[in-house]
Formats: C-alpha cells, sequence, structure tokens
C-alpha cells in the first residue's frame, strides 16, 4: 500500500522526527505478539517492513522497512535477525538479477543500490532526480527497469552501471511494474487512475487496462506468463496474461489485498488483506478460497513461504510474523 505509506515518508524526511522511533531488535525472536487468541513468533525489524526477498537458497530472508534506511536480514535457520545493511534511503522493492548473487533494490528517496546477497554488501548505488518506486529485471539480468514516482515514467537501466538507457510514459501515481514472460512487455499499476498501463519495451507503445480502484503490487509466476496484481481499493486480485496482455481472471471480495504470492510448487496463492490482519490462502488453478486462513500482524503487506513457514511483513508493528503452515 505504497501511496499510503509515502504520506508518512514525507513527514518522515521533512521533520526528521527521531524520538519515537522504535528500536529494532537485531537479535531476536523471543518476543511473542498475540493477535486474536492467536500467539506466534514474531522478530522485530526496522520501521515500516513492507516487500520481502528470498535467497535461492532459502538461508536469508530481505526485509524492505520503507521508513527506514536499512534492509534486515533475517537468517531462516535461526529466524533471527543476522544484519542489517545500511544506507539504504528507504528500501521499497527487489529484483533478483537473472542467476546471479546480486539483487537489485529500489529506494523510495531517488536511490536504487546493488546488493551481492552471499555477502549482504552493497556493490554499487545510483541517485536519480526522482523518488524510485517498483523495480523488475529482464531475463538476462542486464537490465532494470524501475518506477520514477514523480515523473510518471519508467526508467530502463544498465544494470553495469545503473545509467538510464530509455524512459517509458505511464499513468498517474505508478507503482507496481512487471515484465512479460519474453521481456518484451512492462505492466505498471497507475494507483491514481485506476488503471494498468501495458507498454511495448521496443517500441514505446502503450496500452491501458482500466481497472477502477487502486492497483498497486504486482508478482509474477516462475516465467512470468501470468501476472498477480493486488486491487487495494477494488478489493480484488487481478491475473494477467502477459502473452495477450490482459486480465484473464480475478479474485474478489478481498478486502485491501495486498501481496498476492504463489507458493513454490505454484498450486497455492497467498493473499494479504492489510485491514483484516490476514493471509488468505486460494488454490492457484481453480482460484477457489481454502478454509484456512492465517492471523498476523497489525497492517501486513508482504508474503513469503518458505517451506512449513510463511514470513509476513507487519507494516504497523513492525515485525515479521513467523506462520507455521
Amino acid at each position: 500500500m505504497k501511496n499510503y505509506i509515502t504520506i508518512f515518508l514525507f513527514a518522515f524526511v521533512i521533520t526528521s522526527c527521531k524520538e519515537n522511533k522504535k528500536e529494532t531488535d537485531s537479535t531476536a525472536v523471543e518476543n511473542k505478539l498475540t493477535t486474536q487468541d492467536i500467539d506466534y513468533p514474531v522478530i522485530k525489524v526496522g520501521k515500516g517492513p513492507d516487500a520481502l526477498f528470498l535467497t535461492p537458497n532459502k538461508s536469508f530472508l530481505y526485509v524492505a522497512n520503507v521508513e527506514d534506511t536499512l534492509i534486515s536480514v533475517i537468517d531462516t535457520q535461526t529466524d533471527k535477525v543476522l544484519k542489517n545493511i545500511e544506507g539504504i534511503r528507504y528500501p521499497w522493492g527487489f529484483v533478483q538479477l537473472a542467476e546471479s548473487n546480486l539483487v537489485a533494490v529500489s529506494g523510495y528517496d531517488k536511490q536504487v543500490v546493488i546488493i551481492d546477497f552471499d555477502n549482504h554488501t552493497i556493490l554499487k548505488e545510483k541517485l536519480f532526480k526522482t523518488h524510485i518506486g517498483g523495480i523488475t529485471a529482464n531475463r538476462k539480468g542486464d537490465l532494470i527497469y524501475v518506477i520514477a514516482i514523480d515523473d510518471n515514467k519508467v526508467l530502463q537501466l544498465d544494470a553495469t552501471n545503473l545509467n538510464i538507457l530509455k524512459t517509458f510514459p505511464t499513468g498517474k501515481g505508478p507503482d507496481g511494474i512487471g515484465i512479460s514472460e519474453n521481456d518484451s512487455k512492462l505492466f505498471v499499476t497507475n494507483t491514481e487512475d485506476g488503471s494498468i498501463s501495458v507498454i511495448d519495451i521496443e517500441t514505446g507503445k502503450k496500452s491501458i487496462i482500466k481497472t477502477g480502484g487502486k492497483p498497486e503490487l504486482i508478482h509474477g509466476n516462475k516465467d512470468h506468463s501470468l501476472l498477480y496484481i493486488s486491487n487495494f481499493f477494488g478489493n480484488k486480485i487481478h491475473i494477467i496474461d502477459t502473452e495477450k496482455g490482459e486480465i484473464v481472471k480475478e479474485i474478489e471480495g478481498v478486502k485491501t489485498p495486498e501481496e498476492a504470492v504463489l507458493s513454490k510448487d505454484e498450486n497455492i496463492l497467498y493473499v494479504v488483506s492489510f485491514d483484516l490482519s490476514e493471509v488468505f490462502v486460494y488454490d492457484a488453478v481453480t482460484l477457489e478460497k481454502q478454509s484456512v486462513t492465517y492471523k498476523t500482524g497489525n497492517k501486513p503487506i508482504g508474503v513469503m513461504p518458505v517451506g512449513n513457514k510463511l514470513y509476513v511483513s507487519n507494516y504497523g508493528d513492525n515485525s515479521i510474523s513467523i506462520i507455521s503452515k
């Protein structure tokens, strides 16, 4: 729910109020948080935890703390914060660059960073003239695409030096971004327009899918043939066939959805409800809602399935829930 968060970010940047900043417990999962009679372990992280990234070996979970200047690195074996990667200017989103050990990170405060996730260090960074939103990359990992929020554009970056190669116009209030299976099209959610831009990367031509509501976050299946897009005010998930460039299915009746993420085998779809503080479970083929629902912390946004656990980022209480499936 990035536009909601942006209001707080502006206030945070302008006032620089540190006195109310909650401490990050870098050691710990010992704390318990109770939500509607459900006890579960939580990991305290930075301010405003949001997007999540899991390293390919499933050993480390990266947490983008969007109201902070750090990424929390969680060891998934111990469920403790191993370290904090400092100097990320309100981290927003992640994308792995092909099969490499590199992850590109968008920082809302005009920054893109490349991190080596083998040793959790920043390799390069670059500042831009616009606030930066969602991020994705092509299959080769040599091109990065980021949302230029203030300019209503997508920036195509050279992954080697982070120089701008091309720009593509979007609608108003661009937020999330996804890429098609064959790297030919970009899909951008326009939160102010209630639409999704479909951009031909080679020609720059753009078409519009009108959705109404407030389309936001985008997650794909493994080959990016399908994209799952949350519509926060529309209370639904749009499923786009990236070859056709159109919505082919929808899940309705999901109150204030945030991330919609597939299980590793792509049989299950997990959908986060921000207002209800719950994760819903759907059959990814039939889209039928399953009987199980998981309670989370306050104002959840991100979800990451890892083995028999779900990690959920709770924006409202600066924590990560660890939920046994």
